[in-house]
């Protein structure tokens, strides 16, 4: 691995002569150049790099509510913490929801036993600490033109070893029965990978379908046109309705800002046909017309809407739904993996944050898209979360946090353009 450097002269609080290329100290410290020495540099890349070897791994290693990527993520928001990493312009927004997110905890002090909203709390830092990736990997993208082009490419190897590893699970472990003791739903003869869940998966792999569709049109090389026919099939084995509409959203953006319809037309066509083509008869758990899935989820969606009408402004705390499911629901088991979310994202937010973080997230979300500059990258940002708004329609699949961590790299390259141009 290349080491990656930022000059010191970068920070806040030092300023760059443009005409000598020198760092001097604006607030009492002197530039080491000054003396004579080369300036301090801060070795960046490293924790991104362990991120992305990481995410293909899933759930393997998964202790508690911690997940490795988590443990990386949270290191390098530390890092940018401590070293004091200049912000991007955005990150003032993200802050906006995270004090959102602060408030409504600790509102919930008031509502639920100390000891258990502690609990929640652990999902407020891990929600702090993703948005602080935002800053490492900005920083990253700035400081050598080509990082953000790298980092995308490594997006889309993520997603082609995420679907890989699907293959190998649905050869060597078709059904998921074993790991319903673990508090995992039962799955069978679908691809589910390493993160035990056909719906997020398929979510990762849409995301990989995107950039490979945005680089063929680009580039027109036939080792996109491979990528997008292997991801194509590894997607319609996962029998994920909620990804089938996010590709196919995703998709729609990508043919109207590239003007390649006839592309777009191709890839949904070709899943569509392979969506027919599946074998069905094995479980009734691969039928498109299955009901009891979509039955399940109003049901969910009552539950969050309940729990939203006891709070409505402030909402209940992030992320207390578990004991917002135990005190006003009924029994909830806490080991079940989907206790501490809903099946749709929206009313995740609402629940957990009220109407107030609701409001703040639109906000946020437009005022960030109005700081965005034009360009591939872009494109790209803006597709995936044209099927990222679709898909969390379903499931929690904004606060997921290999697709928090994935939105917050495409971020930081988009924002990078800027920079660089």
């Amino acid at each position: 691995m290349n080491s990656i450097f930022i000059p010191l002269c970068e920070y806040p609080g030092l300023k760059a002569s443009v005409g000598k290329r020198r760092c001097f100290a604006s607030e009492g410290f002197r530039s080491r150049r000054s003396l004579g020495e080369d300036p301090p540099t801060v070795r960046l890349g490293s924790f991104i790099f362990l991120f992305l070897a990481a995410f293909p791994l899933g759930q393997i290693f998964r202790v508690g509510i911690l997940q490795p990527i988590d443990v990386v993520v949270g290191a390098a928001a530390i890092y940018s913490i401590v070293k004091k990493l200049p912000r991007p312009p955005v990150f003032k927004y993200l802050e906006n929801f995270l004090f959102i997110a602060a408030v409504s905890w600790i509102f919930s002090l008031f509502l639920f036993p100390q000891v258990e909203v502690a609990y929640g709390v652990l999902y407020l830092f891990r929600l702090a600490a993703y948005f602080y990736f935002l800053i490492y990997v900005w920083s990253f993208v700035r400081v050598k033109k080509g990082n953000g082009e790298l980092l995308i490419n490594s997006l889309l190897i993520v997603s082609i070893a995420s679907a890989l590893l699907g293959w190998v699970q649905f050869a060597w472990v078709p059904s998921l029965r074993p790991f319903m003791v673990w508090g995992w739903d039962e799955h069978l003869f679908r691809l589910v990978g390493t993160f035990l869940d056909p719906t997020y998966l398929g979510l990762i792999i849409v995301f990989g379908l995107l950039i490979s569709m945005a680089k063929f049109t680009e580039t027109l090389k036939k080792q996109y046109l491979f990528i997008v026919m292997f991801l194509l099939i590894s997607l319609a084995f996962t029998y994920s309705r909620a990804s089938y509409l996010a590709f196919f959203t995703g998709s729609v953006f990508t043919g109207i800002y590239k003007k390649k319809l006839r592309m777009v037309a191709f890839s949904i066509l070709t899943l569509l046909a392979l969506v027919l083509l599946l074998p069905t008869s094995a479980s009734p758990v691969l039928r498109l017309t299955r009901s009891f899935s979509a039955i399940a989820r109003i049901e969910n969606y009552k539950d969050a809407f309940q729990v939203f009408s006891k709070s409505p402004v402030i909402g209940i705390g992030y992320d207390n739904l578990c004991m917002a499911y135990q005190k006003y629901i009924g029994i909830q088991s806490f080991s079940s993996h989907a206790c501490s979310g809903s099946d749709s994202s929206i009313l995740f937010i609402l629940a957990t944050t009220g109407i107030a973080g609701f409001l703040v997230l639109v906000f946020s979300v437009i005022q960030i898209s109005n700081l965005l500059p034009q360009g591939a990258e872009v494109q790209v940002l803006t597709s995936t979360f044209a099927a990222l708004l679709v898909h969390s329609l379903f499931a929690n699949s904004i606060f997921y946090p290999w697709i928090m961590g994935w939105m917050m790299i495409l971020l930081a390259v988009s924002l990078g353009r800027k920079v660089e141009s």
